[in-house]
């Protein structure tokens, strides 16, 4: 069976979905702290989503494996409407009460809910005979992200936090619309796919694993105090930001959210040529250096973030993301690949993946609490002696890899 158009279709999708997932991701404190909650408040919000996302996401993955009826499409277009639902009831409920906290978790967690889906629909049309260029839409989707930091930034700047919820809604909506475009796999393409995905459960548990393979254990520790950092900046980026401009120029409306964005858009560009790049980068540069090496760039950068004395200097740093976390992402995959026993691989993926959440949860809810008895320039030191201790790690763990 031949479908029109697919990969453009599949492109346009995972652009208007990250164009979405930019601001849920990107603006949450703003969006909380200027609802009224405090710090604490908000890093326990944060964390209930990453958590209703820990839980979620694979649950929704083994559903639609399951169901008879139900598939990726018709998955996604559903919680496409329940944030759209959501997102609208986000813009009329009380600032600051606990029917918003309810909501702004639950529209959130919508939000993102359907991310892995779109990993496997990117591979169940091949069952049908064609193939999907997954590198290309992924990437598209990488740099739609930027620009909808940006873009959402700026707009924040012109109409305060009240522009989130309508710009939720706008892309949700255009991404239900742009799903509807994707053609239904045959039944004998989702049977296939579903067949596979069942085929890669894993009977090892995570204390199987580590007892198994007790040198990777340590390479696990780095990424999670890594992530830590890494995440803590990117979720309480407009306290960094309101630290290094100072409390009166951050006070102007949307000053802060206006830099925020260019300093994400920066980001997430760079990240572009080394993630396009990668398995050529790999071909000259062993696995376990390029671990090494990243390592060190994401310390780096968090150190010249704590350091950060203007504006200028802050979207420079933001630039190292093209060797810290963008060399980190992959390089972990084919870390997992390259030192994990065929039969654990899938296993060994999944732990790699679980470390980096963990750092999120953990960066989420320490520093919300943290940022309420500490001023910013303390909570950013102590996650940056985490980091570093994380890279001091990486490169025990990976000579012990190597040893063995």
């Amino acid at each position: 069976m031949k479908y029109k158009y697919l990969n453009l279709k599949y492109a346009l999708i995972n652009a208007s979905f990250m164009l979405m997932v930019a601001a849920t991701a990107g603006y949450s404190y703003n969006f909380l702290s200027q609802s009224g909650f405090s710090d604490g408040t908000v890093g326990i919000i944060i964390t209930s989503i990453s958590l209703c996302g820990l839980i979620g996401q694979p649950f929704a993955g083994s559903l639609v494996d399951k169901s008879e009826t139900l598939d990726e499409k018709k998955f996604i277009s559903m919680a496409m409407i329940a944030t759209i639902v959501l997102a609208a009831l986000l813009a009329f409920l009380p600032q600051g009460s606990f029917l918003m906290i309810i909501a702004t978790v639950a529209c959130f967690f919508c939000a993102t809910v359907s991310l892995p889906l779109f990993n496997s629909m990117a591979f169940i049309y091949e069952k049908d005979g064609q193939k999907i260029n997954y590198g290309v839409g992924r990437g598209i989707g990488s740099g739609a992200y930027a620009v909808g930091s940006s873009l959402i930034g700026q707009l924040w700047g012109w109409l305060g936090k009240s522009v989130l919820p309508w710009y939720v809604i706008v892309f949700a909506a255009l991404s239900f619309f742009l799903i509807q475009l994707m053609p239904t796999p045959s039944k004998k393409a989702e049977d296939a796919e579903h067949a596979e995905e069942a085929e890669k459960v894993q009977s090892l548990s995570y204390m199987e694993f580590f007892k198994k393979y007790n040198k990777v254990l340590l390479i696990v520790i780095s990424m999670v105090l890594l992530y830590f950092c890494h995440m803590l900046i990117n979720t309480y980026i407009a306290k960094i930001i309101t630290n290094i401009i100072g409390e009166e120029a951050a006070s102007a409306a949307g000053a802060v959210e206006s830099i925020q964005g260019t300093a994400l858009f920066i980001a997430a560009m760079c990240e572009l040529p080394t993630m396009f790049a990668f398995s050529k980068i790999i071909e000259k540069i062993p696995v376990n250096r390029m671990m090494i090496i990243a390592a060190i760039f994401f310390s780096l950068k968090h150190v010249l973030t704590l350091l950060c004395p203007n504006v200028t200097i802050f979207y420079l740093v933001m630039a190292l993301q093209m060797f810290g976390y963008a060399a980190l992402l992959p390089a972990a995959v084919y870390f997992a690949n390259e030192n994990v026993a065929a039969e654990d691989r899938n296993k060994g993926q999944a732990v790699m993946s679980v470390s980096t959440t963990v750092g999120g949860l953990l960066s989420s809810l320490a520093g919300g609490q943290l940022f309420q008895i500490m001023s910013t320039s303390n909570v950013l030191l102590i996650a940056v002696i985490a980091s570093c201790i994380g890279t001091v790690l990486m490169v025990i763990g990976i000579r012990r890899v190597e040893a063995k």
